[in-house]
């Protein structure tokens, strides 16, 4: 494209000069085909001078994947895809894809709220999902660490603030027993923006849970019984749109892992099909300016509502 070849000739370095030999094998091996193409002559630019070959893509307005600052990769969502799970769903977003399996077990309710079930958020990388996890494969077998363990607790407060579910309907026996939802996500491939795919998963994932029928004999203990189960209530459907800052002054949705080598800062927004605002996450020291933000904001919430239209599995039931 027009925009490519202007930042590939900006970040080029002035060619040494040649001899006429070299010149005349040069102009050869062009007529062959071994010379190198434009393609070619970009990879070498992005290795060399990585951080150069994206300023000058953000500079015309353009990413070095092709999209516009604000655009958003594909999404696509499937639910009940482990049948030993008592909830499930796999989410991706470009190539980035978190499947999310849900446990229930039998627990005891808090002295604040014991009509009220819990959800606990578990995420980890497979040691596959990305080159620089699969390095550390040999040491352990799942890779989790500080940003995996913040993406989680996000993704638990996104679904708290939105009031996604009921709690009550995890209620067993009041100050009891209630069932504890454990939510275990994993990142099976990685391409950037790992907590809008998360997010996605676990509330595909709740909305596929099933809830057994249950009874409590008199010495406390729960047992299930036969029938059918029951799905939760689904209140809202949070959905995600994540911004980077760049070079202080670029913002751009949906980052790829490449893009998030040089972010300076990060937002996080939530809003549900509804246009509610569940969320709004601040991360590092670059400052986003009021304007950026709004436009921002207004993003997410047109993102959250197109979201629910595409997606069969949020659609209203």
């Amino acid at each position: 494209s027009l925009s490519l070849s202007l930042s590939l000739s900006l970040c080029l370095p002035l060619p040494l000069p040649m001899s006429s030999s070299s010149t005349k094998a040069s102009t050869e091996d062009s007529k062959q085909g071994g010379g190198e193409n434009i393609d070619g002559v970009a990879k070498r630019i992005k290795k060399l001078y990585p951080r150069e070959y994206f300023r000058k893509h953000l500079e015309y307005g353009i990413r070095t994947d092709g999209r516009k600052p604000m655009d958003i990769r594909r999404t696509a969502v499937s639910t009940d895809t482990i049948k030993s799970a008592d909830g499930s769903s796999v989410a991706k977003i470009g190539n980035t894809t978190v499947a999310c399996g849900i446990k229930l077990e039998v627990g005891v309710p808090s002295a604040l709220s014991p009509k009220e079930g819990r959800i606990m958020v578990n995420l980890t990388m497979a040691p596959l999902s990305s080159p620089s996890h699969s390095k550390q494969a040999i040491q352990q077998r799942f890779m989790k660490d500080k940003v995996t363990e913040s993406i989680a607790v996000t993704v638990l407060e996104a679904i708290q603030n939105a009031h996604m579910v009921n709690l009550e309907e995890l209620c067993i026996k009041e100050g009891e027993s209630v069932w504890v939802c454990y939510l275990d996500m994993v990142c099976l491939d990685y391409s950037g923006n790992l907590f809008d795919a998360s997010l996605i998963a676990a509330v595909g994932a709740l909305k596929s849970l099933v809830i057994p029928p249950t009874v409590v004999a008199d010495d406390g203990e729960v047992m299930l019984k036969q029938g059918s189960g029951s799905n939760l209530t689904i209140i809202r459907y949070p959905m995600p749109v994540s911004f980077i800052i760049l070079e202080k002054k670029h913002v751009v949705a949906d980052p790829s892992a490449e893009e998030e080598q040089f972010q300076q800062g990060r937002v996080s927004i939530v809003y549900s099909i509804e246009g509610d605002l569940c969320l709004l996450k601040k991360e590092g020291g670059a400052v986003i300016l009021q304007q950026q933000l709004k436009k921002c904001m207004k993003v997410a919430a047109t993102h959250a509502k197109a979201l629910a239209k595409s997606l069969s599995v949020f659609a209203s039931d």
